[in-house]
């Protein structure tokens, strides 16, 4: 890796978490080159919202694309290009300036750090807690989560389609306004921490195998999931619930988590 020799535009935003490659793991200042120009390609997001988020946790940066200057670099950067939609909010490189490192809140929206602490807390459950999660979880909720969606639904241009449907346990709906849900990635980080907190510490019964072949997490841990589920659509997104809905989605978080409210 290089040092970066002068201070360059910001193109985007690279997230780095464990999981990622050994050459991605560098320092502010540096620059990241592939080994090999050929995919994986460095995904460098054009704005937060189009930051993919399938692992936690990560380091997040400012970053700059960094311009080919030789014919195998050029014609590496094509085919990094090749296939890539004009709109899609994001680049493929080979080659980034790491010019800054910021909170990865950001990548869930204004109310990213109480997105993070429901993100912990699936992290950090153990079979107990789901099973208290679950017990408390408001039978409405469901409902008032589907509500929720659709309020944010109808503030994106060409989402009309998905509105007036359930949308309960709903994580994600891609083409959906920019960032595809109210906190981005959020509600899919909270899921797969959910099920993975479900395979360390949950029972073996925990897990059973769908008709369609896949496998699916059980109660308590589906429903505390849900409990998680609702507390990130509260905290992280306010502005979609009244006062009556604050009440139903987070009562099995103050249930279980009473000093991690919203205000800490």
């Amino acid at each position: 890796m290089k040092e970066l020799a002068e201070t360059r535009a910001v193109a985007g935003f690279v997230f780095v978490t464990d999981e990622s490659p050994v050459y991605l793991k560098a320092a502010v200042g540096e620059r990241v080159t592939l080994p090999l120009f050929k995919p994986p390609w460095i995904v460098v997001g054009h704005t937060p919202e189009r930051v993919l988020v399938a692992r936690w946790p990560g380091r997040l940066f400012r970053a700059h694309v960094v311009s080919p200057t030789t014919d195998e670099e050029r014609a590496a950067m094509a085919r990094a290009a090749d296939n890539l939609r004009s709109d899609a909010g994001y680049t493929r490189a080979i080659a980034v300036d790491l010019l800054e490192e910021i909170s990865p809140s950001v990548l869930f929206g204004p109310q990213g750090d109480a997105v993070i602490r429901v993100i912990e807390a699936a992290i950090a459950l153990d079979e107990e807690g789901a099973r208290t999660l679950a017990a408390a979880r408001h039978p409405a909720a469901d409902r008032e989560y589907s509500k929720a969606w659709d309020r944010w639904l109808a503030e994106q241009p060409n989402a009309a389609h998905n509105r007036h449907q359930d949308h309960a346990s709903t994580l994600l709906i891609p083409g959906a306004g920019t960032s595809g849900s109210p906190i981005g990635d959020g509600f899919a980080v909270v899921w797969h921490m959910l099920r993975k907190s479900a395979q360390l510490r949950g029972r073996a019964e925990s897990f059973a195998v769908d008709e369609d072949g896949d496998e699916v997490v059980l109660d308590p841990w589906q429903t505390a999931g849900g409990a998680l589920l609702d507390a990130a659509m509260a905290f992280g997104a306010p502005h979609l619930v009244d006062r009556h809905a604050l009440a139903v989605l987070t009562r099995a978080w103050n249930v279980v988590f009473p000093s991690l409210d919203e205000s800490s």
